[in-house]
Parts: C-alpha cells; structure tokens; sequence
C-alpha cells in the first residue's frame, strides 16, 4: 500500500494531535472506548452504533466480557465513510 504526501501528512496531524492533547492532559488519551463513548466519538446512537456491529462493519475487542471499540476502528470507518459530494 503506498501512500501519498497528503495522506502521511495528514496522519501525522493526527498522531500530534494526539500526542499534544496527551502531554497537556498529563495522561495518555484510551485507545479503547465503552459502546457509548464510541457512539458519541462518531456522533451517532448507541443503536446506531450496535447495528453496525451486528452488521460487520465495525469490530470490538471483548475483555473479560467486557466490549470495547478500538479507536483506529472508528477512524478508519470515518475515513471510509468520507465523500467528495453529497
């Protein structure tokens, strides 16, 4: 997979983006989010969101039972979701 300038410059925005919002906070920001943390991270139902799981297009982790949404998860849903025109 090659990527080009604009997308490697704009992944590492995110990854200072991240870095910075860490450093100021003096904690380093979860990479793994509740089911409702998740939906409000994609703006969006915590149904909304549980249908999306139930249709395959997003992933959990499950912990001791527990289920979690991986951050790089949602983003890469965000990123494939993005349209040039409505």
């Amino acid at each position: 997979m090659k990527l080009d300038p604009e997308e490697i410059e704009a992944m590492a925005g995110a990854v200072a983006g991240k870095l910075r919002g860490a450093a100021e906070n003096g904690k380093i920001a979860p990479r793994l989010l509740s089911v409702d943390q998740g939906s409000e991270y994609l703006s969006r139902s915590a149904h909304a969101t549980r249908h999306l799981i139930k249709a395959g297009k997003l992933h959990v982790v499950k912990i001791d039972g527990r289920i979690f949404l991986d951050i790089r998860d949602l983003d890469r849903i965000i990123e494939k979701s993005k349209q040039v025109a409505i």
